[in-house]
């Protein structure tokens, strides 16, 4: 029932869990165990136990003398180890059995073959939960309890929890948002997320908040066991995603497995794809008349080299010389514009006449205009086509609610504007100086302020629109952003727009002329959003008029409201988003068409427009923002969908829709935590079918762990033991070096067991031998369950080995393999930049990590590097020796062994490989470290680089860095180091008032001092610069100025703010946390 070890494969049999059964139910008659105990421990609270306070009610429930009592009793009336006298039991081990037993009462089915994703009998991601968010479903899964499993509304809480734990803990993360929606790619991100954390740390994700769990898993480049446990939990969740979204069905997933996932992940990165695809073609500048000329003239003038070059006048337009003097000359290209270059009246003003040069140009010369309208038309039809997508996905990612209101509804559509309303000057007034006076005294009394249609026109915000929605007597409001794509609901615009009956207005003629001046509105929201494209959010008041565009009536789609997906690729949201595009684009076609054809100076001097020579059209729109990434680590403002696009300077309106295409840009990056997704699942496609063959480097027990492999093949994994997790999940978990210390080796054997005496399956088992019989080992290293028969004990084991090793040498070797050749790439980019005394930045690290700058010293760790990279050059496994000892070493040089090397290299002989071996590794301590690093090659390399400064140049260990596990955005504390390339007598550890001791070696200071009068007097005085960790620390600074410069400018500030700032008589405040693995900036 327990897991008895880590590839223990006792659990118990259909018999024995029918037994317990009716053992509980002999002491219950037929009550529910949750609720007798909950009655019996904690009496009747008057109200419900609330989510939040499962966790601690349970806790309090299995510790409790009451429950341990049913335990001891359980054990005693089944047999199980504990029931004699001189059995021990510990009450971590009783509550466990109370927990089987809670299970076992609550869950009929418990430890058989249940169909994917069903728990007691309820289906968590059934098809009608799509876009529910987990407090729903969690919900619905406590209604279920309650009406099929004995269990009061008082105590539905805790068996929900109970039962969730280990089959789906995503429903028990805290502070889960209320807009994370099953079968969304935001949802597949967040169940990879835990069931990564969950294989890595079983039970952890429950004491996380939903922030926290994604900071601990911030998004970045996976290698090694990283990438298997994600493939493993990335194709699970999309496997999931597609069930949602009627992709694939669960008898598809029954069917085959990697067929499943295969068509689950394609679909998974389809809308992605199709994103990048409307980025790119929105991306793609529009054809205007300058480049259809280019293009034309590239044919028929092929090698001219002067094309866009101002190198041709005009040989008989003396007007056209006196209006630009010496800037009369013009390009090739600029005069093809304009149909000039065909007349032969220019020529080019120094050398070979173009017409001479290129005879064949003239014959086959056609002009642009006809070419540029084709050309522009066929762009012009994709370009709104991707606009089209472009609002498509802002409807379809709204809640389901609101996409039912906005297809089912009638709509009203609104644009929101200043106003224009002023005193208008009337054409035609006598230029005569006294008729003009009279006019301004006479006439300024009369008149009133009005609206110019033409003005108003004009003012209209094109980069948004309000969607006012009529639906079941109800009216909703929305606010559609089209420059940023998307779309939410505004309940105080709402409740202005019903105040003042605006529904009932009429559409504004666009005829010419004028009207009195609108109502201008207090406005719950920016309208500059809708004139200016500033993101939503910033300001949430302003003042404006609202004007009616038009009504769409209210359709008759299918009764059932499709997914976000289905959704996206049906015709649904066609109507209403051609509506927009009609009425209130973000460019209109003549506006792109007059913006791509352009002026030339020859057409503007013709048309007498020098004015308007340039291309802008006559309006401009301010931006206020830029573009935010949505890489961004903020996680509360990727849940609150932030990430708008916004520009930085007037622009035209074709850097209006380039602008537009960078938000489908983040957009699709935001759908593509689908992308990646996606490509992982489909790595995962290549684990699943090795999956009781582990790969190189992936403990067994990885495998087993994942949910995809557990409900996918149900072979092997449907036992309860997968039902209830290893004992940390309830009871805390003992130190593997605890049970070490607190087992006998002697009697624990590694055995074969034959479950029944006539079944022909023989399986190996973790048992303990009590009074000469063997029982199945829990993961605390204690007996349990039935006496086992059938059973041949193998030979001893180690039990720390057991339990500590939990990959083999193999995984180590593989990552120090990738990380020799970064290592490498580091210190050339060190020796590179260390080469340039000009490099302020360079030269400030530099004297910070080694207490000086001066040349004699940047010369002397420079020759030092040449002669690691060196060595590096000729490190491989071979050179490497695995060893358990060793408790807090990451590795070790081995300096004699290293030198004989050394001189067998410079003198050209081979020694055997065991006299090479010059670098041990600590596989255990170098594990555990890489994990911390999360899985960052380039961080083992500065693991060699120390070690490997340890030989050629001798470097001693004075002082280390700490890494913090699970600090953002920096994890690297070197105050210690820093303190000590500062003022090495003071950091001596001699120093009673040294606040650093723990970052020091004193083994290294003494050395030091018995070999003081070998080293130069510049090392004497900074010995920082024999320091190893400093070589380590100085490497991968450096090496960010070239490969991560944003985090070498954060590492660069933290190091002078802390040490500038900083007395020369003072220890510097700790810690001083630099960014080093997995660089964050």
């Amino acid at each position: 029932m327990r897991r008895s070890g880590v590839e223990n494969a006792v659990t118990l049999s259909a018999d024995q869990r029918n037994e317990f059964r009716r053992l509980i139910t002999s002491y219950l008659k037929g009550q529910s165990l949750l609720e007798q105990l909950s009655y019996s421990i904690f009496g009747r609270p008057s109200t419900p136990i609330k989510r939040s306070e499962a966790e601690q009610i349970l806790e309090k429930l299995v510790s409790s003398p009451i429950a341990l009592r049913w335990a001891r009793a359980y054990v005693r009336d089944l047999g199980w180890y504990g029931a004699q006298e001189n059995q021990p039991q510990s009450d971590e081990s009783l509550k466990q059995m109370i927990l089987t037993s809670l299970l076992l009462d609550l869950h009929p089915r418990i430890g058989e073959g249940e169909p994917r994703n069903q728990v007691a009998g309820f289906d968590l991601y059934a098809v009608e939960h799509l876009e529910l968010s987990f407090a729903d479903v969690h919900s619905a899964f406590e209604k279920h309890l309650v009406q099929h499993h004995r269990i009061t509304e008082r105590n539905a809480a805790l068996a929900a929890h109970l039962l969730l734990a280990e089959a789906a803990p995503e429903f028990l993360v805290k502070d889960l948002p209320a807009t994370l929606a099953l079968g969304t790619p935001q949802w597949v991100e967040f169940c990879r997320i835990v069931a990564v954390q969950e294989t890595i740390a079983p039970g952890s994700t429950r004491s996380m908040t939903y922030t926290r769990l994604h900071q601990l898993s911030k998004p970045g480049p996976v290698s090694g066991f990283g990438k298997t446990l994600d493939a493993l939990a990335a194709g699970d969740a999309v496997i999931d995603w597609a069930v949602l979204n009627k992709i694939i069905t669960p008898d598809d997933i029954a069917k085959s497995i990697p067929g499943a996932l295969e068509k689950a992940s394609t679909a998974y990165a389809r809308v992605a794809a199709t994103l990048a695809e409307t980025a790119d073609t929105l991306g793609r500048p529009l054809p205007t008349r300058r480049s259809v000329s280019l293009d034309i003239l590239k044919q028929v003038a092929k090698g001219c080299s002067y094309l866009e070059h101002d190198v041709m006048y005009q040989k008989n337009n003396v007007v056209w010389v006196d209006a630009y003097g010496d800037r009369a000359l013009l390009s090739p290209v600029e005069l093809h514009m304009s149909n000039d270059l065909a007349t032969r009246e220019w020529e080019v003003k120094n050398g070979e006449s173009i017409y001479t040069a290129f005879p064949r140009m003239l014959p086959n010369l056609i002009a642009p205009d006809g070419e540029f309208h084709r050309q522009f038309n066929r762009d012009y039809l994709k370009h709104m086509k991707a606009m089209g997508t472009h609002l498509k996905q802002a409807f379809c990612t709204m809640p389901m609610a609101d996409r039912t209101r906005l297809l089912k509804g009638k709509v009203t559509v609104f644009s929101l504007r200043p106003s224009v309303a002023k005193l208008q000057t009337p054409t035609g007034v006598s230029t005569n100086p006294l008729s003009s006076t009279l006019y301004s005294i006479l006439g300024s009394t009369s008149r009133k302020p009005t609206e110019s249609h033409k003005e108003i026109q004009e003012s209209k915000g094109r980069y948004g629109v309000v969607l006012c929605c009529e639906f079941e007597g109800r009216m909703t409001c929305y606010e559609l952003f089209t420059l940023h794509g998307t779309c939410r609901e505004n309940p105080q615009l709402a409740a202005l727009i019903e105040k003042e009956n605006l529904l009932s207005t009429s559409v504004r003629s666009d005829a010419t002329g004028y009207s009195l001046p609108a109502t201008v509105h207090p406005l719950p929201t920016n309208i500059e959003c809708y004139t200016h494209g500033v993101p939503p959010g910033l300001i949430e008041i302003s003042s404006g008029v609202i004007d009616k565009i038009g009504q769409l009536q209210a359709s008759s789609p299918p009764e059932e409201i499709k997914g976000y997906y289905q959704s996206f690729y049906s015709t649904e949201f066609d109507s209403l988003a051609n509506f927009v595009l009609k009425h209130r684009p973000i460019a209109t076609y003549d506006e792109l068409v007059r913006e791509c054809w352009g002026q030339t100076r020859l057409e503007a001097v013709r048309a007498k427009r020098e004015a308007d020579l340039d291309t802008f059209l006559n309006f401009v729109v301010p931006f206020k923002s830029c573009i935010e990434d949505l890489s961004s680590d903020d996680v509360e403002r990727q849940v609150q969908g932030a990430g708008a696009c916004a520009l930085e300077a007037a622009m035209t309106i074709l850097l209006v829709v380039g602008a537009v295409a960078q938000v489908i840009s983040i957009v699709a990056k935001t759908m593509t935590v689908a992308t990646k997704a996606s490509a992982l699942a489909k790595v995962g496609l290549g684990l699943v079918n090795n999956v009781f063959n582990p790969l190189d480097g992936v403990p067994d027990l990885l495998f087993k762990g994942g949910k995809l492999l557990r409900k996918g093949f149900n072979k092997g994994f449907a036992e309860l033991e997968n039902v209830l997790s290893d004992a940390r999940k309830w009871s805390g978990t003992t130190h593997q070096r605890h049970l070490a210390a607190t087992i006998d080796p002697d009697t624990i054997r590694l055995a074969d067991w034959r479950p029944a005496q006539a079944s022909e399956d023989l399986v190996q088992v973790w048992a303990t031998r009590h009074n000469d019989e063997w029982f199945a080992l829990n993961l605390r290293g204690e007996a349990w369950g039935p006496a086992l028969n059938n059973i041949k004990p193998r030979e001893k084991f180690s039990f720390l080995r057991l339990f500590k090793r939990k990959t083999p040498w193999s995984y180590t070797k593989a990552y120090l393999k990738r990380a020799t050749p970064l290592a490498q790439n580091k210190l050339d980019n060190a020796i590179q930049l260390l080469s340039d005394f000009e490099n302020d930045d360079i030269r400030s690290v530099f004297k910070y990590v080694f207490g000086t700058d001066s040349k004699v010293a940047i010369n002397y760790v420079s020759k030092n590097l040449r002669a690691m990279h060196k060595d590096l050059g000729l490190l491989g496994p071979r050179h490497m020796s695995f060893r358990q000892r060793n408790a807090n070493a990451l590795a070790a040089m081995k300096t004699t062994t290293y030198g004989n090397w050394k001189a067998s290299v410079e003198a050209g002989t081979q020694l055997d490989d065991s006299l090479t071996k010059f670098l041990a590794i600590y596989p255990d301590k170098l594990d555990e470290w890489y994990q911390v690093a999360k899985y960052d090659d380039a961080r083992m390399g500065d693991v060699l680089v120390h070690e490997m400064s340890h030989g050629a140049p001798g470097t001693l260990d004075f002082y280390y860095g700490a890494v913090q596990a699970g600090v953002t955005p920096a994890e690297y504390d070197a105050v210690g180091l820093m303190d000590f390339a500062r003022n090495a007598h003071r950091a001596d550890p001699g120093n009673l008032y040294n606040p650093h001791y723990g970052f020091v070696e004193p083994r290294g200071f003494k050395e030091f001092k018995e070999t003081i009068n070998s080293w130069p007097e510049f090392v004497r005085d900074h010995p920082a610069l024999i320091n190893a960790e400093s070589y380590a620390v100085a490497v991968s600074l450096i090496d960010q100025y070239r490969t991560h410069p944003a985090t070498f400018v954060f590492n660069l500030a933290t190091l002078r703010h802390a040490i500038d700032s900083t007395e020369a008589g003072e220890f510097l405040k700790g810690p001083l946390l630099l960014n080093l693995a997995n660089p964050n900036f």
